[in-house]
């Protein structure tokens, strides 16, 4: 993977990473050696409307840009230097989306600002996996996130991965549309996601290596399969999920209308209209690469891109 050059003659001790998601604006500040210092989430939802309009919402993008600037405050006042941020699915598909990177990078002071393609936000997350799970011999990871899924894998010594137009936002607008939701809405769902899963050519993959799931509906899983009050990370990373219990939430919260879903415990209320998509999603890549479980984790893109910015041979994790 490319690594990302810090400024000339600068070696950072702690970098921050913004990554602009579909649904969620993520923060990460790390020490020299890739410990995470501090973590951040907002739910803003830049991807609200994009997939069916094309443009961004006002108000979302206001709030994007908000978190965004105070995120970027944050890291800086940990001394973070420098201080960057991603993008991904919504901006890379919404008119004027480079150009509103590009203002966000001025408003907020950021060093750097870009738009991910799909397939280097699957290698970000791939790298960010393989340090975790080094122990590990072969991997695919799986990243739902609002706007598009990445798949990643290693194929003998090369990374490869692809971005499919999966995302639980981008789903929950097209296929859903009672609540609660129909058995008509999950079967457009469970439609939607094997024709691009089809499509995408990916039989090779099946039954090769560790599972791991990554990214909100991932975590929000863990998290309502064991009714944690208050999220915790000790708690979530590495969090074995098995096809039994995903089924039985995916029929769960299909029962739920959307009120009663966001008080389940565990549920971050921001993601109760789209996490039922979300898992849709996950269950029919799981049905694809044929495997008993996944592991569950928090380290994503801004892991990955964390990592790129750290000096050769620092980062121990």
């Amino acid at each position: 993977m490319n690594r990302i050059s810090a400024e000339p003659n600068q070696r950072p001790n702690r970098v921050g990473v913004i990554d602009i998601g579909s649904n969620t604006v993520l923060l990460l500040v790390t020490d020299v050696d890739g410990a995470p210092v501090d973590e951040a989430s907002r739910i803003t939802r830049i991807g609200k409307g994009v997939f069916e309009s094309g443009r961004l919402d006002a108000e979302r993008a206001r709030l994007t840009r908000d978190s965004v600037i105070e995120f970027a405050e944050r890291a800086r006042q940990q001394s973070a230097s420098p201080v960057v941020a991603v993008a991904t699915e919504a901006l890379r598909r919404a008119e004027g989306g480079r150009e509103f990177l590009a203002e966000l990078q001025q408003d907020a002071g950021l060093d750097r600002a870009w738009l991910l393609s799909g397939e280097e936000e699957a290698r970000y997350t791939i790298e960010a996996s393989r340090r975790a799970y080094a122990h590990e011999t072969d991997l695919v990871v799986v990243d739902i996130g609002g706007g598009s899924t990445e798949l990643a894998w290693r194929d003998g010594d090369r990374v490869r991965g692809i971005s499919l137009p999966l995302g639980s936002v981008r789903l929950s607008e097209s296929e859903v549309r009672d609540d609660p939701p129909s058995g008509a809405d999950l079967a457009r769902l469970a439609a939607a996601c094997d024709r691009i899963l089809t499509a995408a050519g990916l039989e090779a993959i099946r039954g090769s290596g560790t599972a791991i799931a990554l990214a909100g509906t991932a975590t929000t899983l863990a998290a309502l399969d064991q009714e944690l009050l208050e999220y915790r990370d000790e708690r979530v990373e590495g969090y074995p999920v098995t096809r039994s219990r995903l089924n039985h939430w995916i029929q769960r919260l299909a029962r739920l209308p959307l009120a009663q879903r966001k008080c389940l415990p565990g549920m971050e209320p921001g993601r109760a209209d789209v996490i039922l998509a979300g898992l849709v999603i996950m269950e029919r890549v799981w049905e694809l690469l044929g495997v008993p479980a996944f592991r569950i984790s928090g380290r994503g893109v801004r892991h990955g891109v964390a990592l790129s910015l750290l000096p050769e041979g620092t980062a121990r994790c």
